[in-house]
């Protein structure tokens, strides 16, 4: 099992993980965000995006429920399962179809647990007094990958 935590001071922090989860990233992987409303998912989402497809303005899919984007290692999709009601809507969207050949990012992870895959990383957000964390979780596979990066990590832990 895999499991980082980390400080978060600030915006940099924030965008330095994102970035860095970019580059060990591969089609297939789906990363599972879970927090409370306004802990900062959305943002780590939009430096993951902007990292991977240059684009500067990337709209929230709660209406949506997801959208798209390129990227030079393939489709990315970022889904937001917040009003996600029930299981017949997953199934109806069609977007886990997708998973094996595309990046996944999923806000409110949660909703959706069911369907998702057991080798996913879970990034888990919280605001406790006056600050966050963020804690990776997954598999030993992502130990493999991403120790290295984040052992020399400068975020206060």
């Amino acid at each position: 099992m895999y499991c980082k935590k980390f400080k978060l001071n600030s915006l940099e922090a924030t965008k330095y993980i994102a970035i860095n989860l970019y580059k060990h990233s591969k089609c297939g992987d789906l990363f599972a965000l879970y927090g409370d409303i306004g802990v900062g998912k959305s943002t780590f989402v939009r430096y993951f995006i902007n990292t991977a497809a240059r684009q500067s303005y990337i709209p929230s899919p709660s209406f949506n429920i997801y959208f798209k984007y390129q990227s030079p290692k393939g489709p990315i999709y970022h889904m937001d399962a917040w009003r996600i009601e029930n299981e017949e809507e997953v199934i109806n969207l069609g977007v886990l179809d997708s998973l094996k050949e595309s990046i996944f990012l999923v806000e409110w992870a949660e909703n959706i647990e069911t369907f998702l895959p057991t080798n996913k990383l879970k990034i888990k957000i919280d605001y406790y007094n006056s600050f966050r964390t963020l804690t990776l979780s997954g598999d030993k596979s992502w130990g493999k990958r991403l120790d290295k990066t984040f052992s020399r990590v400068k975020i206060e832990k």
